[in-house]
């Protein structure tokens, strides 16, 4: 596919403006727009990419975990390699065979051609069933960067390592392992209103099969893991560091334990995140870093960004928590509502209404967090609040459409839902 055909396919059929930020926002940009409700999965890929560190990204079966990370190795024009881990696999499968020729000489070499060691980017599927002989030679690789061949260790011309699991690994055996993922990220699947734009979207992206022109290169990235080392050890200063131990405090108490091995790595990424923006580390960048690091579980997601906004750790995470808040009970009120209306219960009465004052409420955001809601931190949340919003107007018409003369959802008060929600949508 040529590129005209890509800047058709992801400006008009998916949507994006025109795309003038940096090569890393573009990146993002571009992921968000290909792959429905797979936010934080994004930003931790990317994160993953930019910092070198480990990513696993756990959800259940078809949840574009592969597909994500191939498009993105795709857009930087990296050697990839994948593979789908079983408690049978052997290392041969990942590193080479023994080259025969070799070992009748008596040197143990691999014939590493189209496997783990020539690749750049690597994603290793099902990683909590490989057996212990997989996992021996992981570890060295996720530490280090690494591999034994032919009597010493020779070094991966690997950027980044994923992974993925269908499910959390609650195994005492797999804790010390699975700590080695410094980056994690929680997906599910996409939720019912959002089907509709999951399967126009997947349609286009069968067809994405490249990028003529990468928005990058995989010696871009070296470079920026090597801006990434910087960074960190110039621009942390005491007080960001101060506010972090009382996120971290903060955390302890809520029951979210972080090893001290992921204490320090919170603070790579965030220098890796802060390149996604092209400004110094700030005390945001910690924050979204802590997001991606901290959880061991999904439940753990929301303990984090409670600890963000009590150690005031971020200036606009009070900014995305309302606006999170206002979608997720706008949604649970248009869900309520079309049920109601399903069975023929007047109490969907009462849903239209509680829809009509969270429009109301969205105005109050709108107002409060102006000046927030072009930051690029919030951009994005508010895009998909906006979409929840006309979802909502959606289900005011269908009332009024099907039960005019039983509900006042008539043209005067339709009128006034258009003030209410039309200031927001634009």
């Amino acid at each position: 596919m040529g590129e005209e055909d890509q800047v058709f396919l992801l400006r008009k059929h998916l949507g994006v403006g025109e795309m003038r930020a940096s090569p890393l926002l573009r990146l993002r940009e571009i992921l968000n727009t290909l792959f429905v409700a797979r936010g934080q999965a994004v930003d931790a890929v990317i994160a993953g990419l930019v910092s070198g560190e480990p990513t696993i990204l756990i959800g259940p079966p078809g949840t574009a975990k592969t597909k994500l990370v191939e498009v993105m190795a795709s857009a930087i024009n990296a050697r990839y390699f994948y593979y789908l881990l079983t408690k049978f696999t052997e290392p041969d499968e990942l590193l080479g065979p023994l080259d025969i020729r070799a070992l009748r000489e008596g040197r143990y070499v691999r014939i590493t051609k189209g496997r783990l060691p020539e690749a750049e980017i690597v994603f290793l599927d099902e990683v909590f069933k490989a057996s212990s002989a997989i996992r021996n030679v992981l570890l060295d690789i996720m530490l280090n960067k690494r591999y034994f061949n032919g009597g010493d260790y020779r070094k991966l011309p690997m950027v980044a390592m994923y992974s993925a699991s269908n499910e959390v690994s609650y195994d005492v055996e797999d804790a010390a392992f699975y700590d080695r993922f410094v980056i994690r990220a929680f997906l599910d699947y996409v939720p019912s209103h959002e089907v509709a734009d999951l399967i126009m979207k997947g349609v286009k992206l069968e067809f994405v099969r490249g990028f003529k022109n990468p928005l990058m290169t995989v010696d871009d990235v070296r470079k920026l893991q090597q801006v990434v080392m910087q960074k960190l050890t110039r621009e942390f200063s005491k007080e960001m560091i101060g506010r972090y131990v009382d996120a971290l405090d903060i955390l302890e108490s809520l029951g979210v334990k972080v090893s001290d091995r992921r204490k320090v790595k919170v603070l790579k990424v965030a220098a890796a995140i802060s390149l996604l923006y092209g400004g110094r580390v700030m005390l945001d960048d910690i924050a979204d870093a802590l997001l991606l690091v901290a959880p061991s579980n999904p439940d753990d997601v929301t303990k984090v960004k409670e600890a963000v906004v009590r150690a005031k750790l971020s200036e606009v995470a009070e900014v995305v928590k309302a606006l999170e808040t206002l979608r997720t009970e706008v949604e649970r009120a248009c869900e309520r509502a079309m049920a109601k209306l399903s069975e023929g219960s007047g109490e969907v009465f009462t849903e239209v209404r509680k829809i009509k004052q969270l429009m109301e409420t969205a105005k109050g955001i709108k107002e409060r967090y102006r000046e927030s809601l072009t930051n690029p931190r919030v951009t994005e949340v508010y895009r998909e609040l906006k979409k929840t919003l006309q979802r909502a107007y959606d289900v005011l018409e269908k009332v009024r459409k099907e039960i005019t003369a039983e509900v006042d959802v008539g043209e005067e008060e339709r009128s006034e839902g258009d003030k209410e929600v039309s200031p927001f949508l634009q």
